[in-house]
């Protein structure tokens, strides 16, 4: 079962499709205008494995894909500024998160990630404008190897953003900046820092 979004729609009401646990696909008209993904709207549709962010959202609401349990990747476009509370929390075969180049993200809030055993890589590379990083936004992400940021001061952290994440993880840091996330609250629970890739 799938769902196609028509160009025109700026929103998709709060809780439209949760527990739709048929619902495999979302796809998108070229042009959407839609600018919020709504709280809960796909929380808990466990069969959903593939949907593309339209370039026009600014902001992913609260639990917006909670347990989304069959997701594997999400890339999340440019124009997302805000990722809130719990949005992907859960979704245990989720094993990539990419951020398209230029993005304008500067927040991720509590729990955003938490609870995705299956995640291995954080490509925050393209994030240069991110100043917090909510409470618990990567709890218990076990199995995290690679996490990259491309903000050169060390977004604030609440409590535990990193805690359970596994003793090989690395985290690649601007050119220059290895020292600062070091010394950081929180990012210092990784134990290699380094700079990233040119």
């Amino acid at each position: 079962m799938g769902y196609k979004q028509k160009e025109s729609v700026e929103t998709i009401g709060w809780i439209a499709f949760r527990n739709c646990t048929s619902l495999q696909t979302v796809t998108f008209e070229k042009g959407s205008q839609l600018k919020t993904i709504e709280s809960s709207v796909f929380s808990g549709c466990t069969s959903l494995t593939s949907i593309e962010i339209p370039a026009s959202v600014e902001m992913i609401e609260n639990s917006a894909f909670n347990g989304c349990t069959s997701l594997t990747t999400i890339e999340i476009p440019a124009s997302v500024e805000e990722i809130r509370g719990y949005a992907f929390k859960g979704c245990t075969s989720l094993k990539t998160v990419t951020f398209e180049k230029g993005s304008k993200l500067k927040t991720i809030s509590n729990g955003a990630f938490a609870f995705c055993w299956a995640l291995t890589t954080v490509d925050m590379s393209a994030c240069t404008q991110v100043t917090v990083i909510g409470e618990y936004a990567f709890y218990e992400d076990s199995k995290l190897q690679l996490f990259k940021i491309g903000t050169r001061t060390p977004p604030s952290c609440g409590r535990n953003v990193f805690t359970r994440i596994n003793s090989y993880s690395v985290l690649k840091v601007p050119a220059g900046c290895v020292d600062a996330y070091k010394k950081a609250y929180d990012w210092n629970q990784f134990t290699t820092i380094s700079e990233l890739d040119e």
